[in-house]
């Protein structure tokens, strides 16, 4: 039987993960609070619900000293009345909501950038998604902006899927999923962070510890014929070093394989 680094990765996946009680997750909530607050305050009254969803609400949101593009979602779904308004009637109050509040002040930045309004808080952005909510006796249905006119989302579905499969494979998959997005951001985001996530939310990890599990989903990742050869090289050296850590786990060279292991991925 080989050498096994399965206790180390776990340990390293859980470097990565944010902590409940850190103080970066205290800065997080302080401001996302803040906001939340004054976005009812502005707006309160054209406002059905507003809630965080993405990454930070499934706890695969990765520290911004591992990724500096994470950012926290709040998906703000505005009510819906017989007057249609456009996507971009939306886009527009949540702008002009960014600017009178944030622009310019304390460093603070609003950007509005297609399907969201993102608000920079110091080194946190806040990426603002204007909904509509359609309800009927029996469901509702959110829409979001899409590339003409409105499209169907459900971000609840992303995190129940998740939180079945993490529950199905023995609570692995979202530390693979953490492993999987700090080599990701680490080595200049050759795919985007949320499809990725849902690519290992989709893999099949029976019977699978963290370490054999992260090594199945390196080994299904895969490229297009049409994409960057950038990406096709970082792809290629994350299938070889971690085809590096294997031959050395099986020679029961644990140090050796760690060496290679942090040749793609970074120390917690």
């Amino acid at each position: 039987m080989a050498s096994s680094i399965d206790t180390y990765l776990r340990n390293l996946s859980y470097s990565f993960y944010l902590k409940k009680d850190s103080a970066e997750i205290s800065r997080i909530n302080t401001s996302k609070d803040n906001l939340l607050a004054n976005l009812d305050k502005e707006l309160g009254i054209l406002i059905k619900r507003r809630f965080v969803f993405g990454s930070y609400d499934r706890d695969t949101i990765l520290p911004r000293s591992i990724d500096s593009k994470s950012d926290i979602d709040i998906m703000v779904v505005f009510n819906h009345t017989e007057y249609e308004r456009t996507p971009e009637t939306y886009r527009g109050w949540l702008k002009n909501f960014g600017d009178k509040y944030y622009k310019d002040r304390y460093g603070s930045e609003v950007v509005r950038s297609f399907p969201t309004v993102t608000i920079r808080l110091g080194n946190i952005h806040y990426d603002l998604v204007p909904a509509k909510e359609e309800s009927t006796y029996w469901s509702s249905t959110l829409y979001i902006p899409g590339d003409y006119g409105w499209q169907i989302t459900d971000p609840n579905d992303v995190k129940s899927k998740l939180t079945e499969v993490n529950t199905k494979y023995n609570s692995i998959v979202r530390p693979i999923i953490r492993l999987m997005k700090a080599w990701n951001c680490t080595n200049g985001y050759p795919y985007d962070s949320y499809k990725l996530e849902l690519f290992i939310t989709g893999l099949n990890f029976y019977g699978d510890n963290v370490e054999k599990g992260f090594f199945y989903a390196v080994g299904q990742l895969s490229t297009e014929w049409n994409d960057s050869q950038t990406k096709k090289d970082k792809v290629t050296s994350l299938k070889y070093n971690i085809g590096k850590v294997k031959e050395c786990l099986e020679n029961y060279d644990v140090d050796g394989a760690k060496r290679w292991l942090h040749r793609v991925l970074p120390y917690g």
